[in-house]
């Protein structure tokens, strides 16, 4: 985007200048990303622009004691010496930009950003620039990588884990009340906790939480609530300390001491529904109990392919930008970072966190977070799409088509409505980027020397926290 007349002054005329300036550029590479332009325009073309905003001034401004189009020169100069300026400025420095930037093919993202400008009658215009533009990507290998796509064997005890959990989530709560808890058992808890600061000696506000409800050798339940709710019944009333680990999920609590009282409410146990052809209806209306299975083990099939390609696809992904050393726009990834800020406030909206708690987010903290993340994104978008243009990669109307569709299956929405909201919020053409550049990894994949390897869950999930480790590494 480059600057217009308006930015400047409002102009009585607007005028084209159709014309090539005689002007000098002088070009300073401050980066590979960055460029300052000292740009010089001729005297004589700023005069010929000064004669003509007079001439225009002249003939349209209203002066009193003046017929409309009789104004003197002398009485425009003097009393419009300023706006004249900025027309003269308004007119030239945009054309004078657009020249430069198309002379030298600069590829410009974002706004010139004006250092210094000056500007007298019968002098040269004299501009100093800086743009950021997007950098010259040398392209080395990206045909025939190796990489290993690692597939985990779907068994008998994952499609029976399925099914438990499911049994689990329309589980009857059965209150106990003949033994104490045991594990498996929902302990409901009141439940108090004093923040301890060692430092300052002091306690911090209580923690305060009624109806808690802990599942005994739950996953999600600390290993502190098991040992210490393990054996109650109710009216009990248990006394323990948990040391929070750094990495807690909650930052509120990551690395905090707190003394915890807990008053027992109530125990049950779980009672799960009986595995048989009504169950299997009610999950998810199949048949038969054997149906479900077979279907179980489908998805779950499926879903182990998507996941195997899907972190090929991000091996591949590193090894390339490994490879390639190149520098990315701060503008970029300054909006990228923003795109990811404004999809995290929109989740945060979809779960129901209500404006008021919006607020209460460092959101310049989560920028700088994001920051990382965007640099990755940015330099994997341009890497790709360097190679997705030494390929000649195109996306057709099809190919958009078929991806509207799909998106509409997902969404349980008709095409038409999709295609309509998507041409409506201007969104077609991220379509079109992404499935360009899914198009040019696509070349990469299936040039690349792929050995497939039968892996358990474990090694799976080494092999994720080594590929988020590389990523991090590069970021």
């Amino acid at each position: 985007m480059f600057l217009q007349g308006k930015d400047f002054a409002p102009s009585y005329v607007k005028r084209k200048v159709d014309y090539v300036l005689k002007q000098e550029v002088v070009i300073t590479d401050v980066s590979q990303c960055q460029k300052d332009l000292a740009i010089e325009i001729a005297a004589e073309e700023v005069t010929k622009e000064f004669e003509k905003t007079y001439d225009a001034y002249m003939r349209y401004v209203k002066v009193p004691g003046f017929r409309p189009g009789r104004v003197p020169r002398g009485v425009v100069k003097q009393r419009f010496s300023k706006e004249i300026k900025d027309e003269v400025i308004g007119h030239l420095v945009p054309h004078a930009l657009e020249h430069a930037v198309k002379d030298h093919s600069l590829k410009i993202i974002g706004d010139p950003q004006i250092q210094d400008l000056s500007l007298e009658e019968g002098e040269p215009l004299k501009l100093k620039v800086s743009i950021e533009v997007l950098p010259d990507i040398e392209l080395k290998q990206y045909k025939g990588l190796k990489a290993t796509k690692r597939m985990v064997k779907v068994t008998d005890e994952d499609v029976e884990h399925v099914i438990e959990s499911w049994r689990e989530n329309q589980a009857d709560l059965v209150p106990v009340e003949d033994r104490p808890s045991q594990d498996g058992d929902i302990v409901s808890v009141n439940l108090v906790g004093k923040y301890l600061d060692p430092q300052e000696e002091h306690e911090k506000e209580d923690l305060k939480a009624d109806g808690m409800e802990i599942e005994i050798g739950g996953a999600a339940s600390l290993p502190e609530f098991t040992e210490n709710l393990r054996g109650v019944k109710p009216d009990d009333v248990k006394e323990f300390r948990v040391v929070y680990p750094e990495d807690f999920g909650s930052k509120g609590l990551a690395g905090k001491t707190i003394d915890f009282t807990a008053t027992v409410l109530a125990i049950r146990q779980k009672e799960l529904p009986e595995l048989n052809d009504e169950f299997a209806k009610e999950a998810g209306g199949y048949e038969s109990v054997q149906e479900m299975r077979d279907k179980i083990r489908e998805n779950l099939i499926k879903n182990a392919e998507q996941e195997a390609d899907n972190l090929l696809r991000d091996e591949l992904l590193t090894q390339l930008l490994d490879s390639h050393e190149f520098e990315v726009p701060n503008v970029l990834v300054h909006q990228q970072a923003e795109s990811r800020l404004h999809e995290f406030s929109h989740r945060l909206r979809q779960m129901g966190m209500p404006p008021e708690m919006l607020q209460t987010v460092n959101w310049e903290e989560r920028f700088n977070e994001a920051v990382d993340s965007a640099k990755r994104d940015v330099r994997s978008a341009l890497l790709v799409g360097r190679i997705g243009l030494a390929e000649n990669v195109s996306v057709e109307e099809s190919d958009i088509d078929a991806e509207i569709e799909a998106m509409a299956q997902s969404m349980g929405r008709t095409t038409e409505e999709v295609k309509a909201r998507l041409t409506r919020d201007e969104a077609v053409s991220s379509i079109e980027t992404r499935l360009r550049y899914r198009k040019a990894l696509d070349v990469v994949i299936n040039n690349a020397e792929v050995t497939t390897e039968e892996v358990s869950r474990e090694s799976l999930a080494e092999a994720k926290q080594e590929n988020s480790e590389a990523q991090a590494a590069a970021e």
